[in-house]
């Protein structure tokens, strides 16, 4: 009798601690997103500094344009070009990959702002429980085609994502997979109308 309460106040404070560890990790997370925000949106101007670097350079535009969460960066520019410059495939492949990593910082800002849901009380929590199931059930394929359409707030998209804790290693896949389609589709054209 006496070692099960032991063990119930042991689970109980193993609980707790584990919540406030969840916490901090979500604040670090979310200091970490807006700080990372602040640093790319005040260096936009050397933005355009990536596309000496071929490959790399294509690679660096895409993260960093897909990072501003909310304020879209013209990554599709670099793309079209580079479709015409080297081979569209590659560029398709590198741009996607790039978008995909660039994307993270939405689903780690939602990621970070999960506790807010924890206030949510009566339908609010009733309509965001169904939006989560819905989510784990279709997710993977919402995320596949909202991000290889030319949708200017994809963000939105990975900002839910995280909020709705979904699998990271999904979201990323499901991303990369949308964007690399969309972008050796925008490449390929770039390299067919630019001589």
């Amino acid at each position: 009798m006496i070692i099960r309460e032991m063990r119930r106040k042991a689970k109980k404070i193993y609980q707790k601690r584990k919540q406030i560890r969840q916490r901090y990790l979500r604040i670090g997370v979310l200091l970490l997103t807006i700080l990372t925000l602040f640093l790319i949106v005040g260096r936009k101007r050397d933005f355009y500094q990536f596309e000496n670097l071929g490959y790399l350079g294509l690679f660096l535009i895409n993260v960093f344009s897909n990072a501003t969460v909310l304020i879209p960066l013209p990554s599709f520019i670099a793309v079209f070009i580079g479709g015409a410059l080297w081979n569209p495939f590659l560029v398709g492949v590198i741009s996607g990959l790039g978008n995909a990593v660039g994307e993270l910082v939405g689903f780690f800002l939602g990621y970070g702002g999960r506790g807010i849901i924890n206030h949510l009380e009566g339908s609010q929590k009733t309509w965001f429980k169904k939006v989560e199931a819905w989510f784990r059930k279709s997710g993977f394929v919402t995320i596949f085609i909202t991000s290889a359409i030319p949708l200017p707030f994809f963000d939105i998209v990975g900002i839910v994502s995280g909020t709705l804790n979904y699998p990271l290693w999904k979201f990323f896949i499901a991303t990369a997979l949308g964007r690399i389609l969309r972008n050796i589709i925008l490449a390929w054209s770039g390299a067919k109308i630019i001589p």
